[in-house]
């Protein structure tokens, strides 16, 4: 991995984590996350946005307000905000590219977790429009849509041998996704290389279904 790739790794994660710093003290409408970036880089070239929660597993019908409300700030207000924050930064280096994590959910849905999955079918909505929306800005807005990916975060699916064992019946590939099945594809979109696409949903699934 040379200097550049290092370099834009850090980044990436860097704004990770001022992401989550940002909603936690300051809620999705601020932009202080972003003023931390841009005073220790003076600059943003890449936002990779990577935020959400799923505090919910049952039935959409028992799903409360406050658990809707929670779900939509983080995943989506959170991610838009997010966005509108940089792209004046972007703009005055001549553009950008910007990577919303979605997910399979977005298309076909993980049982029992009803608010997640609209969260993510409305990332999909918002890839598109900010997409066109910035293109004349020569800012690039795609979205990398993962699979069932073994991490903590969806051990709830997985945790169980049994309930392993039926989702990776549902898969093409029979194993579970891993993290650095979306890595390179997450550096793919930022980089040059993907220069001329814009506004789609790269699905990392192991063949799940993955249309509307």
């Amino acid at each position: 991995m040379n200097q550049s790739c290092v370099q834009n790794l850090m980044w990436f994660l860097l704004l990770l984590l001022l992401t989550l710093i940002w909603f936690v003290l300051e809620g999705p409408g601020s932009c202080a996350g972003a003023k931390v970036a841009l005073k220790l880089h003076q600059g943003v070239d890449i936002l990779v946005s990577n935020a959400a929660v799923n505090p919910f597993f049952g039935n959409l019908m028992d799903v409360t307000e406050e658990v809707w409300d929670k779900v939509l700030s983080i995943n989506v207000t959170a991610t838009a905000m997010m966005i509108k924050a940089v792209v004046p930064e972007m703009e005055k280096r001549g553009g950008g590219s910007v990577v919303i994590v979605g997910s399979i959910a977005g298309y076909a849905r993980f049982p029992f977790l009803g608010p997640y999955n609209v969260s993510k079918t409305a990332i999909l909505g918002l890839t598109k429009n900010f997409a066109t929306e910035l293109a004349s800005k020569n800012i690039r807005v795609n979205c990398l849509a993962p699979g069932l990916i073994k991490t903590r975060f969806s051990s709830v699916l997985w945790k169980e041998k049994a309930r392993e064992d039926t989702m990776k019946e549902t898969l093409q590939i029979r194993r579970l996704g891993k993290p650095e099945d979306c890595a390179g594809i997450v550096s793919f979109l930022c980089s040059e290389d993907a220069s001329y696409i814009n506004g789609e949903t790269i699905v990392v699934g192991g063949g799940t279904p993955s249309r509307l």
